[in-house]
């Protein structure tokens, strides 16, 4: 860590009393805490001192002090940063959106309701694009889906008969997902 001024040399345009004031008026509470760790230093305390009150580690602590010297206060404030870009384009979800409309049968599928893992599979056998569990919830999010758990299943059903049948789907579906009674369904949004 490089070495920072303390006292009257550390920000030296600004006096103890106008950060203190601009503290006061503060709303933003990492900006405060920036504020209350240059009035820490201008008070003269240490690196450890200043960590140990804030309850933050030491090397925060100097990244915050180091913005705000070399740059002033305009680095009180986290700049945005960025998401990903969404892989789907406006139009394939448009195409998901309509296709998720109807029943999973009419894509060949052999279930009566939409599972994340259903449309995880669709989405990559459409625009080869592959998603996980929970990109799967914002996107039906987003295209004004609801998720809905379904209820357990009887436990005296016939698990023999269960399993051939998840064999036979995979090899004829080529579906790797692990697909099970618990995922989640799809259901359209409803109330506006």
């Amino acid at each position: 860590m490089a070495w920072l001024k303390k006292e009257n040399e550390f920000l030296p345009n600004l006096s103890k009393i106008e950060l203190k004031h601009l503290y006061r008026k503060e709303k933003n509470a990492k900006a405060k805490l920036r504020l209350l760790a240059s009035i820490q230093r201008k008070e003269g305390k240490t690196l450890e001192d200043i960590a140990s009150s804030l309850k933050k580690p030491k090397t925060t602590i100097h990244d915050w002090l180091k913005r705000l010297s070399d740059n002033g206060l305009q680095n009180l404030y986290d700049v945005k940063q960025k998401g990903n870009a969404t892989k789907l384009t406006s139009v394939q979800l448009k195409e998901l959106d309509k296709i998720l409309s109807e029943s999973p049968k009419k894509q060949g599928i052999p279930f009566k309701l939409w599972t994340t893992t259903l449309i995880q599979y669709l989405i990559f056998k459409l625009f080869n694009i592959s998603y996980n569990q929970s990109a799967i919830w914002k996107i039906t999010k987003k295209l004004n889906y609801n998720l809905k758990v379904p209820r357990p299943q009887n436990k005296k059903t016939n698990k023999k008969a269960k399993e051939l049948f998840k064999k036979e789907l995979k090899k004829k579906f080529n579906i790797t997902l692990n697909l099970d009674s618990r995922s989640f369904v799809l259901m359209k949004h409803t109330s506006q």
